[in-house]
């Protein structure tokens, strides 16, 4: 089960394994997440078994202090890319505080569940070449059986091209847009290559960015991909 949380002009998604595990994937731009995962967690349950951060940016990021407070946490995975804004410092200093482990996102160490569900660190390489930082995101494909999500972060139309001319298997059933439907990603040769049978978006009502945009819709509705956003029905939940 994944739970794409209503969290606003950010990302967060809530995985949670057939035997339990749970993982959390951005934690958004204010602590709506924090809440979200408060309503979608059983009373009893006081940890989770991993954070994924995307990339170091506020909108992603800024209810994982409170989580970090609040959960016994398993580890907490990270871009393997410098950063030395406040924010994200005061994040790695909370979690050495509660001594929760730090680990790169590495490629080469996949994380298996144990019980069927496979998190696969397709991007970015280890060491990560000079790149933007929404380049350098994590990005994960969880799969369950035949079954499987990508998610992208904000990986723009310029990293897709670096990914795909890595010549990295980037195809999955479900597509996490990357950049909440920014023009900037989502290119044609992305799309295909994912070939996905749906497409979600995680996107606040009011942003002054304007997404998502109409070109990365009709690059979407070109290919034949249905799409779901958070913006029109809120918390979107999905099997697989």
């Amino acid at each position: 089960m994944v739970k794409f949380f209503d969290v606003g002009q950010g990302d967060s998604a809530l995985l949670t394994s057939p035997s339990g595990k749970t993982v959390l994937i951005d934690g958004g731009p204010d602590l709506s997440a924090l809440e979200a995962l408060g309503n979608a967690l059983p009373l009893s349950a006081k940890s989770i078994d991993l954070l994924i951060l995307s990339h170091p940016d506020p909108d992603h990021f800024t209810a994982f202090p409170e989580v970090l407070r609040r959960f016994k946490v398993g580890a907490l995975l990270l871009p393997a890319i410098e950063n030395d804004e406040e924010p994200y410092r005061a994040l790695l200093a909370i979690a050495r505080e509660e001594g929760v482990p730090l680990v790169a996102a590495d490629p080469k160490q996949d994380i298996d569940l144990k019980d069927g569900v496979m998190l696969d660190i397709l991007w970015p390489p280890s060491p990560v070449p000079p790149m933007e930082d929404n380049d350098a995101s994590v990005i994960v494909r969880v799969s369950h059986g035949t079954g499987s999500i990508l998610f992208t972060g904000d990986l723009s139309i310029k990293g897709e091209e670096i990914l795909l001319a890595s010549g990295i298997d980037v195809s999955a059933d479900v597509l996490k847009i990357g950049h909440h439907g920014s023009r900037f990603s989502s290119s044609d040769a992305f799309l295909a290559a994912v070939h996905p049978r749906l497409a979600v978006i995680s996107v606040g009502k009011e942003n002054h960015y304007g997404h998502p945009n109409p070109e990365a819709l009709g690059r979407l509705e070109q290919a034949g991909i249905p799409v779901r956003t958070t913006m029109e029905e809120g918390e979107i939940n999905l099997s697989f």
